[in-house]
């Protein structure tokens, strides 16, 4: 895939430089942070990480202690996007579809419709995490061991994963809407299903 499908005037990038020793800022940390835009045209540096995610953020704070380093991500600085601030914007988070929205929806190589962050700090703003599974005909035109993928999944869902826990009131809803006749009820599994 080509670079310029991800860099677009239409698209806010961030260039994070992050200074030789740390400094315990308090948010919105705008020292460290500015617009791409705005940028020299020219300049050098040790390490260009692409992606402001958790991770990222982790690995470029470790690199500039003895390092010039670059972070580009496509998203916005967390401050400023109220929906992330606490659980309770999680599902207007995941529903916004705007440009400046804190999540992405994008289609996996299988088929799977999920979300991934497009801000500073990556999934932990987001205060979720998706754990789907890939599908059989994928798993095998990827040419995997089914059983291993099987058996890794299973692994990773006991240490990542959970059932939500449904309360009485979402159960009587569930319920009402079955009677009702909305369905299909398919249970709680970790498995993709078309």
């Amino acid at each position: 895939m080509d670079y310029k499908t991800f860099i677009s005037p239409f698209m806010l990038a961030i260039m994070v430089f992050f200074a030789s020793s740390s400094t315990s800022e308090k948010p919105p940390y705008s020292t460290f942070a500015r617009d791409a835009t705005q940028a020299p045209a020219e300049t050098s540096y040790d390490y260009i990480i692409i992606s402001g995610g958790t991770s990222d953020c982790a690995l470029a704070a470790t690199l500039s202690q003895a390092s010039k380093v670059l972070v580009l991500e496509i998203g916005d600085l967390p401050y400023g996007i109220p929906s992330v601030n606490t659980i309770n914007g999680f599902l207007e988070t995941l529903a916004d579809l705007g440009s400046t929205s804190a999540s992405q929806t994008f289609v996996s190589t299988d088929g799977v419709i999920n979300h991934r962050a497009r801000v500073l700090g990556g999934g932990s703003v987001l205060n979720a995490g998706f754990f789907t599974w890939a599908s059989a005909d994928f798993i095998n035109k990827a040419g995997w061991d089914p059983q291993l993928v099987k058996e890794s999944y299973e692994w990773v869902g006991k240490k990542v994963a959970f059932e939500p826990k449904v309360l009485a009131w979402q159960a009587a809803v569930k319920d009402g809407l079955l009677e009702a006749g909305v369905l299909p009820d398919n249970g709680f599994t970790y498995e993709l299903r078309n």
